[in-house]
Order: structure tokens, then sequence, then C-alpha cells
């Protein structure tokens, strides 16, 4: 039986003049492919620090929204969907490419994929503090013009009275609030009442930018129920050298985490 099924096989190979493939050819197909999983999981990790930096430039503290303003349609339109596709894109060329490694049928497709979002989350987030997604930003900004389009600014965010977010400069102040000059040249009427949390960096004087976070009424005029100082200037501005977590002063730190007045 084994004598036949041999010379099965040896017939087949003399008839459809089979050779074997050199060494080199898979020690190069071996090569690429792990070339390219670097590559990919690389560009992931890089997309993920543009997440992070997009996320944060809008507010430092966006995570302490409450829930109703963290889900907002604001907070939607703003998220950098261009880089999350980005991120999918390449987390998905990294596990097809190990799936076609020596390995990758050792382990179950979930397994892999799983362990390549924990791999591309801890380099993102590293990515991260070493700020590599800021300085990728505004060089993409100086060198691709459309890339501002394709990425909504995190100004636009704060021009939404309407869904509770709104900046500007501070014209006028009066026993019951301020009026506002948004960026666009309207005037919002703010009222600041009792439990409005004013941050400690914020002053309520004509000629200052602030952001506010409130509900607008039938009238126009925004109820505050939150004062925040002016978005800092990003890593890479003009006549400006520092990143944009460092420009303004930082509100003294609660001496326990529940006195911490959560984002309405």
């Amino acid at each position: 039986m084994t004598n036949d099924i041999s010379k099965k096989a040896l017939e087949r190979i003399r008839k459809e003049n089979i050779h074997p493939e050199a060494w080199w050819k898979f020690a190069l197909r071996k090569t690429l492919l792990w070339t390219g999983i670097i590559f990919a999981g690389t560009f992931a990790a890089i997309s993920l620090s543009l997440i992070i930096f997009s996320i944060f430039s809008i507010d430092q503290g966006i995570f302490g929204f409450a829930p109703r303003r963290l889900f907002s349609p604001t907070v939607f339109r703003s998220l950098p969907y261009i880089w999350i596709g980005s991120l999918l894109a390449f987390i998905s060329l990294a596990v097809f490419e190990y799936r076609e490694t020596g390995h990758g049928y050792r382990h179950r497709p979930f397994f892999v994929v799983l362990t390549a979002f924990l791999a591309v989350f801890t380099a993102g987030t590293l990515l991260h503090l070493l700020r590599v997604g800021e300085r990728s930003d505004v060089a993409l900004r100086k060198a691709i013009p459309q890339y501002e389009q394709s990425v909504r600014p995190r100004e636009e965010f704060w021009k939404h009275p309407e869904d509770g977010f709104a900046t500007g400069t501070i014209s006028d102040t009066n026993d019951s609030g301020f009026l506002l000059k948004s960026p666009d040249g309207d005037a919002l009427v703010i009222h600041v009442e009792k439990n409005t949390v004013v941050l400690p960096s914020v002053r309520i004087e004509g000629g200052r930018t602030v952001r506010v976070i409130g509900n607008q009424g039938s009238d126009g005029a925004v109820e505050a129920e939150e004062i925040l100082p002016a978005l800092p200037r990003r890593f890479g501005d003009e006549n400006h050298e520092q990143g944009f977590d460092d420009d303004e002063p930082r509100p003294p730190r609660p001496a326990h985490p529940a006195s911490q007045p959560e984002r309405q």
C-alpha cells in the first residue's frame, strides 16, 4: 500500500514537472511577512496616538463630562474618523499577515485579534505620552493643507452653544453673568449661577477668552454649568514652542477625588 502511494506521488511529480523551491524564497516570504506585520503595527500605534491626541486636545478632562455631554452629537462629530479607520485597517492588515506566517495557524483568530489590539493599545499610549501623535498632527497640518478639512478642528467643537459648548471673549460683565463674543462674531448672554463651577484659573473680566459648558434656552441665553479657561495653543503654533497642555496654569488638585465636581 505504501509503495503504491509512493509510486503515484513520483509519477505525479514527473508528470507535472514539480521542483522544490529554493530556500531563499521561503526566507524572503517570511521576512516580508514579518516586516509587513511590524510596519502595520507601527502605523496602527501611530494612528491610535493621533486619536488620543485629537480627543484630549478638545479638553484634557473630556472624560469627566457628564454622560449627556460626552455622548452628545458634538462629541461624535469631532471624533477623528480618518484615524479610527486607519487604526482598524492597519490592525486588520497585521492580523491577516500574521495568519499567513508559520505560527498563525496555531492560534485562534480571536486570540490573535485580541493580542494585536492589546499590543497596539500599549504602543499607541506610549507614543501619545512621548507626544508622537501631537507632533504628527502638526507635521500633517503643515505638509498637507487638505488635512485640516479632513480632521474637524478642535476649535469647532466649542462653537455649538445649542449642544452646550461655547467659547469666546468676555466683552461685558454684570451681576448675573457676562456677555460672550464668539469667534464667529455672535454675542451670547451667559448666566452665572451659584452652582456654576468656575475653575480657579479662570478670571471673569473683559477681554478674557473662556469656554462655557451649559444649557442654551429658547431666548439664546446660556445657563452656565462650568466655565473653563481658553483652549491652550497646540505644539508648533506660531510664536509658541510649548505643547498644548503646558500653556494654561493648572488648577490646584483637590485633596480628595470626591471633591472634584462632575462636569455637566
